[in-house]
């Protein structure tokens, strides 16, 4: 039992709709963040240069330091509408003429623009009270007006109303990204769900193919466009699962067929001779019919175990230069016997030689031979050629016979294909010759074509590749 199974499609694209969400609002709410503490932070700055300068000009206005010490009121108004503004003014000896908020801190260490100087924001600084509290303060000289006395003038703002309201937002940012990633988690799972439909509509016509019903094919125009290509490739496919389970069918029904006759020849031969007592030769007689029987399944069984180990490239190509016109001469020899029976004869004509498994060539051209041999009328001649040609070279098999049909010729090389004469179930056929010729080819990453012309020819050709090819 699996403790871990891969998770739907679905889930996976709602699980990345909540990353890809919780990412966004995150970075914007990032963005926002800092954009209003900027902003805060430079308006905050704007009035502490305002402050600053505007307690210069009243410190110009006014008659004495002493004067400032009894009645601070025009400094404590201009302070006065600003929230955690701090101002203090200092005589020259240090001595503090006026703190409007002493319960948050003194600030002694700030750097002080000199008189005359124009203050700016690089002026300003962030430190703390001496209560700890953090502040953005800036420090300048500034002068009696009257008496001409100097005075240090300081103007902070403590920064705890700011982060306050930071905090506030902050928050806010927080819920709303948390919000906005459900919110877009759950509509991006239905909407995925949703675009995914087409899906569940091709699986649900793919469970509706069974064995009995694999000529049924997918919906390629319902698909969409993005799916189109799998549902051809799925198609495709099918076709050809199709047309392997129905040569695999039409194999099986031949093979039983073709095993059956021979079976039951045996059957029946044996079963009259036991129907009463014989003589020595006529059980001599019937051992020999079951001889030729038990041969014709012999070499059923050793074709079909061929085709199968070649199928799985189990079979051992031992390739050799041959030369192409001894070897066709051989096989002539090879025939000579039985062509003369048939009363066939056999020409030769060859050039060349061939890189190719010497006994795998002659079984191939061997199948040919005597599938024309057995469809040659008698006074006929059948044509062995070789040639080199386009990077190719070519054995050749030509016979004068009847014109195969054009809708069986594709099929010839089926096994046990029975859809011309050429094809028949003679005695000394296993109906699998030009099968194995294929595989032999195969084998030898060639191939073998056939023709019929109306002029009485049939021609089988083995086509061997350029890297196989030698010419004289």
């Amino acid at each position: 039992m699996k403790l871990w199974r891969p998770t739907s499609i679905t889930t996976r694209l709602g699980l990345l709709f909540a990353l890809v969400a919780m990412v966004t609002f995150a970075g914007v709410g990032t963005y926002l963040y800092r954009s209003l503490s900027a902003q805060l932070e430079s308006r905050d700055d704007q009035e502490l240069l305002g402050k600053i300068n505007l307690m210069r000009h009243i410190a110009e206005e006014a008659d004495s330091v002493a004067a400032i010490r009894q009645d601070p009121h025009l400094f404590l108004d201009a302070a006065a509408n600003h929230d955690n503004m701090i101002v203090i003014l200092k005589a020259d000896d240090g001595k503090i003429l006026l703190h409007n908020h002493a319960d948050q801190g003194d600030l002694s260490n700030v750097p002080t623009i000199s008189y005359g100087t124009s203050p700016t924001k690089d002026a300003i600084h962030l430190l703390p009270t001496s209560t700890n509290l953090p502040a953005r303060a800036i420090a300048a000289k500034g002068r009696i007006g009257k008496s001409g006395e100097p005075v240090d003038i300081i103007v902070a703002r403590t920064t705890s109303d700011r982060m306050e309201l930071l905090e506030n937002y902050r928050a806010e940012v927080w819920i709303a990204a948390a919000f906005g990633t459900l919110f877009a988690t759950v509509l991006g799972y239905f909407l995925v769900r949703q675009g995914l439909r087409p899906v569940r509509s091709i699986a649900s016509q793919a469970h509706s193919i069974t064995a009995h019903r694999l000529e049924t094919r997918l919906d390629v125009q319902s698909a969409p466009h993005e799916l189109q290509e799998m549902v051809e490739a799925f198609n495709a496919m099918l076709d050809r699962l199709y047309d392997s389970f129905q040569r695999l069918s039409q194999f099986s029904a031949d093979l039983a067929h073709d095993l059956r006759t021979p079976l039951n020849n045996l059957m029946v031969q044996t079963h009259v001779a036991l129907s009463k007592t014989r003589t020595i030769d006529d059980y001599e007689s019937l051992l020999s019919s079951n001889i030729e029987e038990y041969e014709r399944l012999a070499r059923m069984v050793e074709s079909m175990l061929f085709l199968a180990r070649a199928e799985h490239a189990h079979v051992v190509v031992n390739k050799a230069r041959l030369d192409a016109k001894e070897e066709l001469a051989r096989i002539a020899d090879y025939f000579e016997g039985v062509s003369d029976d048939a009363g066939v004869s056999i020409a030769v004509e060859a050039t060349g030689t061939i890189l190719a498994d010497p006994i795998l060539l002659r079984r191939a051209v061997n199948n040919l031979m005597a599938n024309a041999i057995r469809y040659t009328a008698p006074g006929g001649v059948i044509q062995l050629r070789a040639e080199a040609m386009g990077g190719m070279a070519t054995i050749s098999v030509i016979n004068p016979g009847e014109k195969i049909d054009e809708k069986h010729l594709s099929r010839l090389f089926d096994r046990f294909y029975r859809g011309d004469a050429a094809r028949s179930n003679a005695g000394s056929s296993t109906g699998l010759g030009l099968a194995i010729v294929q595989s032999i080819m195969s084998l030898h990453a060639g191939s073998v074509e056939v023709s019929s012309g109306n002029n009485g020819r049939t021609t089988f050709k083995l086509r061997f590749p350029s890297d196989l090819v030698s010419s004289n």
